[in-house]
């Protein structure tokens, strides 16, 4: 039985209305997987919420439980038609996930391929040279390209190229270093 959506949102209150109307089929592709994942729980609750309701006043009605409130349940059919709202609101949110789901692992599954072509390419290069290519590294977010000698002479230094130019990891040596000054202090009091 269709019911117009005025109908339909008058059964509702204001925030389970916006989220029944959030899995119409235009609304559902502008979410993402975190605010997908999200409703899914939040209209899998509401339906599980009322589909429990619709079970107590059925009892109720029938005369087979004793009634929660002062008044006994005469029927339940808005609350078994909440219930549907949610469950179809469910299916459509469920729906979309998979699909975002199966179109991330091809995405993935895709970039693992070219990731793979690369690595074969310069084996080639090297193979039809005899020589090593220039080694690259990785500082501050840029590439750049180093040459033997200097990365002998930083790994000499010790201590990461990029680490040494984050004050976080400079102010957590001193930290400890200070730490261990300090104890040494203590222990030689005693």
């Amino acid at each position: 039985m269709p019911t117009s959506p005025s109908k339909k949102m008058s059964l509702l209150t204001e925030p389970e209305a916006r989220l029944v109307l959030s899995s119409s089929p235009r609304n559902v592709v502008e979410l993402s997987t975190r605010d997908l994942r999200g409703r899914i729980l939040r209209a899998r609750k509401l339906m599980r919420k009322y589909q429990d309701t619709a079970r107590r006043q059925r009892r109720e009605a029938l005369r087979k439980r004793t009634p929660t409130r002062s008044r006994r349940a005469e029927g339940n059919a808005n609350t078994v038609r909440k219930a549907l709202y949610f469950q179809q609101a469910l299916s459509r949110f469920e729906k979309r996930l998979a699909l975002m789901e199966r179109q991330e692992a091809r995405a993935a599954a895709l970039a693992k391929r070219k990731m793979a072509k690369p690595r074969r390419a310069l084996r080639t290069k090297r193979a039809a040279t005899g020589r090593k290519p220039v080694r690259r590294t990785r500082t501050a977010g840029k590439m750049a390209t180093a040459s033997q000698r200097s990365m002998k002479a930083q790994r000499r230094k010790g201590g990461a190229r990029k680490q040494q130019g984050f004050g976080a990891v400079r102010r957590t040596s001193h930290v400890v270093a200070r730490n261990r000054r300090t104890q040494a202090r203590k222990d030689s009091r005693r």
